[in-house]
């Protein structure tokens, strides 16, 4: 008798668990593997190459930027701009190197600010985990720069509307996931503990 109250209790424990039987938007369940939500957000994140046509919903949106801006900066001076296009119009003009994903966040640094490029990367950072944690696929495109050099691109480049001083950096490219990609091998060999 009581190892079946001990077995029950187990089985309703796991099944209420978050841990287990939660169920994504796509009704597939999933396990959080650590118990830190933070951790497994960062082991599971990939570069998605493949979106979904439905757009993303503006709380979802709202809730990674807010995310994004409460990153670390220099001295708390915030060198960033963030511009948020969804228009198809104006992702068609910028090109296809976006991987047809419905939104596309632009990130600007100030350009005579040295730290400015390590303050933008920390927002991006911030908005790829946050992106993950809402299952909402993300991908950093570096080749946005070169988007702003078609006569297209720079009338899109003037419309962002930027402060003065300030230039793209990258672009992130959201959207609901199309793919599941697997994880690339990670080189250990890379870190060296000095003591």
């Amino acid at each position: 008798m009581k190892l079946k109250f001990i077995i029950m209790l187990s089985f309703i424990t796991l099944s209420l668990s978050p841990c287990y039987g939660q169920k994504n938007k796509d009704g597939e369940t999933g396990r959080n593997k650590s118990g830190n939500a933070v951790i497994d957000a960062i082991m599971s994140r990939r570069s998605i190459r493949s979106y979904k046509k439905e757009q993303i919903k503006d709380e979802e949106l709202n809730k990674i930027l807010e995310c994004g801006i409460n990153a670390p900066s220099a001295m708390n001076r915030q060198s960033w701009e963030i511009r948020v296009v969804q228009n198809p119009e104006i992702l068609k003009n910028l090109g296809s190197s976006f991987h047809n994903a419905p939104t596309l966040i632009i990130i600007a640094s100030v350009a005579d600010n040295f730290f400015s490029p390590v303050d933008c990367g920390l927002l991006g950072q911030n908005i790829l985990l946050a992106a993950e944690s809402l299952d909402i696929g993300t991908c950093v495109i570096g080749s946005i720069l070169n988007a702003f050099e078609t006569p297209e691109g720079a009338e899109v480049l003037k419309n962002l509307k930027l402060s003065e001083g300030y230039k793209p950096l990258y672009a992130i490219a959201v959207g609901y996931k199309n793919e599941k990609p697997d994880a690339k091998p990670r080189d250990k060999e890379k870190i060296k503990i000095i003591k």
